[in-house]
């Protein structure tokens, strides 16, 4: 019987030594709970979720903007090129005329 008391006063004795040294890591376990709730609440639902939001709709409408005007920039393109062409040869008789 004593060796057993002796093991139960033994047993409580490490029981309240545990929880004195865990109760600070329990502590920062709990602030750190609370401001990873408050990082994933506050933060990511109300800031960078609805900016993520946002940016993929510009994203998303300037990219189909761009795909259908394609054809006219190629047209532009082309356009332009015929001009300059023909702006040289306007030069050149502009020239010719005024000398």
């Amino acid at each position: 019987m004593v060796d057993q008391e002796m093991l139960m006063a033994m047993s409580e004795m490490m029981d309240q030594k545990l929880d004195e040294k865990l109760g600070p890591v329990y502590d920062r376990l709990g602030k750190l709970e609370s401001d990873v709730q408050y990082v994933r609440a506050v933060q990511l639902e109300n800031n960078v979720i609805p900016r993520l939001n946002t940016i993929e709709a510009y994203y998303v409408d300037t990219a189909k903007r761009y795909l259908e005007r394609t054809e006219q920039i190629d047209a532009m393109s082309s356009d332009i090129e015929v001009m300059k062409v023909v702006l040289e040869e306007h030069s050149k008789k502009l020239n010719r005329i005024s000398v």
